[in-house]
């Protein structure tokens, strides 16, 4: 279902949303004080606006209230984005998501009532320290109780044999399924075969995930 958004701040962070939003098929309004930054997203985005996120006014006319989420994306000042975090907030936005630069900055907008806040460098620095130290993986989601969805490359060394091979139970580990371009197995056949540039997504905790990456 189609669904319409609002992103403040259109910097790098705020960009990517904005465009990866429209890529999925929804419709968003993008709004920086930078006309530069509004204008290089005009033909991408639904809408965009010049107007300064800190000016009541200006934001009462965006009916904010309409959309279905709000993103406060704006960068460095965090000034500027706890004062728009309160208007967005007074306006009685549906859902209202806000990028934190600092843990007070997002102490204070959790206090303004923000649905979401998010630490897109921090979330970031631990998916490349994760990367790095273990060059196999290639993603992973945190489900809590030190609990990991990740996925993995499992090599050319293993290209053509059995997943039975692999001992997966051993490791106290369970593959969810085996992705192979854009198509996913569920729950695949021990016997299945393993092919070239196969990923595995598996569950289980961290140390056991770890084990069973480096016997790979």
């Amino acid at each position: 279902m189609k669904k319409q958004f609002a992103v403040i701040g259109l910097g790098g962070f705020g960009e990517a949303v904005a465009v990866e939003l429209m890529r999925l098929g929804h419709e968003v309004l993008g709004v920086d004080s930078d006309p530069d930054k509004a204008n290089h997203l005009a033909d991408k985005l639904t809408q965009t606006v010049i107007a300064n996120a800190t000016d009541e006014d200006a934001l009462a006319e965006l009916d904010l209230h309409r959309f279905d989420a709000v993103l406060v994306a704006i960068g460095a000042h965090i000034e500027a984005s706890i004062l728009c975090t309160m208007m967005v907030k007074s306006q009685e936005a549906k859902e209202v998501w806000v990028k934190a630069i600092t843990p007070t900055h997002h102490k204070i907008v959790e206090k303004l009532g923000a649905d979401r806040v998010l630490h897109p460098e921090y979330e970031m620095g631990l998916r490349v320290a994760q990367s790095l130290a273990h060059p196999n993986m290639l993603d992973y989601i945190g489900l809590g109780d030190n609990y990991f969805v990740i996925e993995i490359r499992p090599g050319e060394v293993l290209e053509d044999r059995p997943l039975s091979d692999l001992r997966i139970d051993d490791f106290e580990v369970r593959l969810l399924a085996i992705k192979h371009g854009q198509s996913v197995s569920l729950s695949p056949d021990p016997e299945q075969r393993l092919r070239r540039n196969d990923h595995l997504v598996l569950v289980g905790e961290e140390q056991a995930l770890r084990r069973f990456s480096a016997s790979l």
